[in-house]
């Protein structure tokens, strides 16, 4: 599968010219700017009614193509950081992923914190975007919401994506990962930030991506948590090897005449297609072992994990392809895409187990249900087997069924429900979300409370989940409560498969 829902071009087209540009609103200023000086330079922000924000900040220097990044150079003066630093290079096509780029000077952090001092150091929220290891930025997430109302300080990060960052066995985008975890620890401190109590978190790609420094050596004691959001540790779909990589390497390199250095970024993301596959590489120097691997023998980075998925994440792909089809799905369609994934015998089996009538009629929903319960529910559960047995893991699902939609999209033929990206409204003001109604600010400030107590603290307000006490939430509007996920995602007829 892939980390993110797979939004057909013609769903982009819809929202092309609305919903490119950054998320971070960040509203009028509302007094004098804020400086702070870094360890590299002072640095001028946005003071609004709620935060102070700091955009563009370089944790790196321009990168080499295909080099680790490389400390910033010293300024002298105060930057401007009111406005965000280049996007990594990027395709644009999908905009709730991330905006059109062909920069490759894009090593920048943007900072948020609440407008008031505390009287101690806050907790720091480091965020990975998502966007499949081949979209997204940091500044599409504005974190005003999140600093000020959990009282926290929020890095949101741009990592080099793609062939740029992942081409081969490098793990670029990794190694810039870790260099902007080192200038948070460097750095914290200036913004009221902790440099002791880092959480790493990070949603669909970017889970992938915590789930890489988990088990990096080279991340050991750069993060003291972490949050899986959407982005199980062990599914094997996800996990290149080095063989793997170096085959879509040289896949790339067939197509151009002359040496990838010389080739302009916009025509390296422009060659991509689905012989490519870009992420953490592992059996290299910096990912030596697995996830399952590292897992199984406690050699990782043992921090307290907060990890869970949506309850509907499947329904978004579906969504994409009856929109792509221009019709409704029906029952040779969800036939033969379950042939596809797991051949005939089990499509027959699953059509039995999940009917159309089930769901309202529609084969749509009833596909989105199959694969969310093969793909998701079943490496959830594993990932929260293979890390509740060594640290302490707090296992969620989101189980919202009212959440905002896209602006300027079409309505699905189906009920969503809980779809991958449904949660992240919650957390961050997003250009490309619908404005949360008054229950839906509740639960916002519900999340927020949750997420950045167990920054806080490292726990979650529900019991840590072990294989023998598969403690799991359920988190929507009408609480936390708790779930059998096994049992709600058909475990026993999905997991030997």
């Amino acid at each position: 599968m892939s980390n993110t829902i797979v939004m057909i071009t013609a769903v982009a087209a819809l929202a092309a010219g609305s919903l490119t540009g950054t998320g971070a609103d960040i509203g009028p200023p509302t007094g004098p700017s804020p400086v702070v000086r870094t360890a590299d330079g002072a640095v001028r922000g946005t003071l609004t009614g709620t935060a102070r924000v700091f955009q563009g900040i370089p944790y790196a220097a321009p990168p080499a193509r295909w080099e680790p990044p490389r400390p910033v150079r010293a300024w002298r003066g105060v930057r401007d950081a009111t406005e965000p630093g280049a996007a990594c290079a990027q395709s644009g096509a999908i905009p709730v992923k991330g905006p059109q780029s062909d920069a490759e000077d894009c090593l920048f952090v943007n900072v948020t914190t609440p407008r008031a001092a505390a009287p101690s150091p806050r907790p720091v929220m480091v965020w990975l975007h998502g966007g499949d290891h081949e979209d997204g930025e940091g500044a599409m997430y504005g974190a005003r919401r999140l600093a000020a109302g959990g009282d926290v300080v929020v890095v949101t990060v741009n990592y080099r994506l793609g062939a740029l960052g992942y081409l081969g066995d490098g793990n670029f985008g990794l190694q810039d990962q870790q260099a902007a975890l080192r200038w948070v620890r460097e750095n914290a401190a200036a913004f009221g930030g902790d440099p002791r109590n880092v959480t790493l978190f990070g949603e669909s790609g970017g889970a992938r991506s915590v789930c890489a420094n988990l088990v990096s050596p080279a991340s050991t004691g750069l993060f003291h948590r972490a949050v899986l959001q959407s982005g199980p540790c062990l599914d094997d779909d996800e996990t290149l090897t080095r063989a793997e990589a170096l085959r879509h390497a040289r896949h790339l390199t067939g197509k151009f005449e002359k040496p990838l250095r010389t080739v302009p970024a916009a025509e390296l993301v422009a060659a991509d297609d689905e012989e490519t596959r870009y992420g953490p590489v592992y059996g290299t120097p910096l990912l030596p072992r697995t996830p399952r691997e590292a897992f199984a023998s406690g050699r990782f980075n043992r921090v307290p994990v907060l990890h869970g998925i949506n309850r509907d994440e499947e329904t978004f792909r579906v969504y994409g392809l009856e929109l792509s089809r221009q019709r409704l799905l029906d029952e040779h369609d969800f036939r033969a895409y379950v042939t596809g994934a797991y051949g005939a015998e089990v499509a027959e089996k699953a059509l039995a187990r999940y009917p159309a009538s089930a769901y309202g009629g529609s084969y749509g929903r009833a596909l989105a249900a199959a694969m969310t319960d093969a793909v998701w529910g079943r490496s959830a559960i594993a990932t929260d087997d293979a890390l509740g047995t060594r640290t302490p893991t707090y296992a969620y699902e989101f189980s919202e069924q009212d959440n905002p939609w896209f602006k300027d999209f079409p309505p699905a033929s189906f009920p969503v429900g809980a779809p991958h990206l449904a949660e992240l409204p919650y957390l961050f003001d997003l250009a490309w979300a619908e404005p949360l109604t008054g229950e839906q600010r509740r639960l916002a400030a519900a999340l927020t409370g949750i997420w950045s107590d167990f920054a806080r603290t490292g726990r979650a307000p529900w019991q840590p989940y072990t294989p023998d006490a598969p403690h799991t939430a359920a988190i929507s509007s009408e609480g936390v409560r708790p779930t059998d996920l096994a049992k709600e995602h058909n475990h026993s007829f999905w997991k030997d498969l």
